[in-house]
């Protein structure tokens, strides 16, 4: 299987696509979590800065599943 740069994978596809549902799992339970985060109680943080992640994250997701 090829990678997106071209380059050959030993993987199998059936490989990749656990990864892919691992990942799109993980990136689910971070997403949440990011969410249910009290970012007022977290020095530092605003809560535009942490809309922001929370974006980059949901568009980490979109990509996996485009994957999938």
């Amino acid at each position: 299987m090829k990678t997106s740069a071209g380059l050959q994978d030993s993987g199998t596809e059936a490989e990749s696509d656990a990864n892919n549902t691992e990942s799109d799992l993980a990136l689910a339970e971070l997403i949440e979590q990011h969410k249910d985060t009290d970012w007022s109680a977290v020095p530092g943080i605003s809560a535009a800065e942490a809309g922001a992640w929370t974006a980059r994250l949901i568009e980490a997701r979109e990509t996996v599943q485009e994957g999938l």
